[in-house]
């Protein structure tokens, strides 16, 4: 890995909002200086550029300029819900935000939620966090005889992938970001900068198919070298709908979903597949943002879950009985800072006492989201909210015991 979570911010990246088309580590923009931060004598250090789904450095000097004539319009964070004890320490790190849920398993079979004019039952888009759900469909996949860790693109895909540059990448390169895929398709580039500018969703217009497509085209860079790739686990999952003979959205909820009975966590593909109510997000400044459905790039981060289901999704997986549950566990490659990922997980030594959280963030333009659970312990936490501002910080900061709940 290039770089490994530090201060002084939880992001350091240089894109805007989400998981968007950015970082070569996935994180969100830097945030204002208004954003909350712990103490320094007890820093912890933060998920640094792993939520990044926009439209890189020129995308987020547009959203600044856009913001800049359109002035800021101040947050209020929403009414505590919930768990009062769990609001009453979480509000004071949550400045800049809205609406907030929050849940927090103890490793014992309890979960306490508490919000801000949020219940558990809310939706919120989670951006990067999907992969995680991407990680589940390539591991279950693994474990029926679909494909191995070195499954290629072309055993996938055949005579498609005839004479292309990728033909070799197997699932292992793809979910550990190691492929040599950019973070985004070269053929998004300039309309993800104008959806950018415009608070609008960069990936919209393009299908699983030509995703599929696109990076059979692409000429690998660096490959081998960790290198964040919402391109790349935007194939995964393609390659793993064709495995299936679906489409993606069909087989999260078959093999994933409906198992853990997620009734409130779906990929809407498109704007059509929105639920009628499904709330919209704001931007870091508190400007309307339109929402991320993904089309073909939803399994990189097109998921909208809630707190409930993601502290079902998230039990499950540390106790080992979800669906695609290795996806957490068997670690791919290491990093020379230490750093380990499995099937779009990570694991980090945040705390620096040799235990690792096992965890993965997400942004989109107009919501955040941060995920992570203690694999020996249990305890873990979801953090989502409607402004698209890190919580990085706050999720990790509750792990390793430096926010008190």
């Amino acid at each position: 890995m290039t770089e490994h979570p530090h201060p002084p911010g939880p992001d350091d990246s240089d894109d805007t909002g989400a998981d968007a088309p950015g970082s070569s580590r996935p994180g969100p923009e830097q945030p204002p200086p208004s954003a909350p931060e712990f103490p320094a004598r007890t820093r912890t250090p933060r998920p640094s550029r792993r939520t990044v789904l926009a439209a890189g450095v020129p995308g987020a000097a547009a959203v600044i300029g856009l913001t800049a004539l359109t002035g800021p319009r101040p947050a209020r964070l929403g009414d505590p819900t919930g768990d009062p004890q769990l609001t009453t320490a979480l509000a004071p790190h949550l400045a800049g935000h809205r609406h907030v849920a929050v849940a927090l398993l103890d490793g014992k079979g309890t979960t306490r939620f508490g919000g801000f004019g949020a219940t558990a039952a809310r939706a919120f888009e989670i951006g990067s966090v999907t992969k995680t759900f991407t990680g589940a469909l390539l591991a279950e996949a693994v474990a029926r005889g679909e494909a191995t860790m070195d499954t290629t693109v072309a055993e996938v895909l055949g005579a498609q992938a005839d004479a292309s540059a990728i033909a070799d990448v197997t699932f292992a390169e793809l979910a550990t970001h190691t492929s040599g895929l950019p973070r985004l398709s070269p053929d998004m580039m300039l309309a993800g900068w104008l959806a950018t500018l415009r608070r609008k969703d960069p990936y919209a217009g393009h299908d699983g198919d030509d995703v599929i497509e696109a990076a059979l085209a692409t000429t690998p860079s660096g490959r081998g070298e960790h290198s964040y790739s919402n391109f790349g686990v935007a194939l995964q999952g393609q390659l793993l709908a064709r495995l299936a003979d679906t489409d993606y959205a069909t087989l999260l909820a078959r093999r994933v979903l409906e198992p853990l009975d997620l009734g409130e966590t779906y990929a809407p593909i498109t704007p059509a597949g929105l639920s009628a109510d499904a709330p919209h997000g704001h931007t870091p400044t508190g400007l309307p943002a339109a929402p991320w459905t993904m089309g073909g790039s939803a399994p990189a981060g097109g998921i909208r879950s809630t707190a409930s289901d993601l502290a079902t999704y998230l039990a499950a997986v540390a106790d080992g009985s979800a669906p695609g549950a290795a996806a957490a566990t068997e670690v791919l490659l290491k990093g020379e800072d230490g750093e380990r990922t499995s099937m779009n997980w990570f694991h980090e030594d945040f705390a620096g006492d040799g235990s690792r959280i096992t965890w993965h963030n997400g942004m989109t333009g107009g919501f955040a989201a941060f995920v992570g659970f203690d694999p020996v312990g249990g305890r873990g936490i979801a953090v989502l909210t409607d402004t698209a501002r890190s919580v990085d910080e706050l999720g990790v900061g509750v792990l390793t015991g430096e926010v008190d709940l």
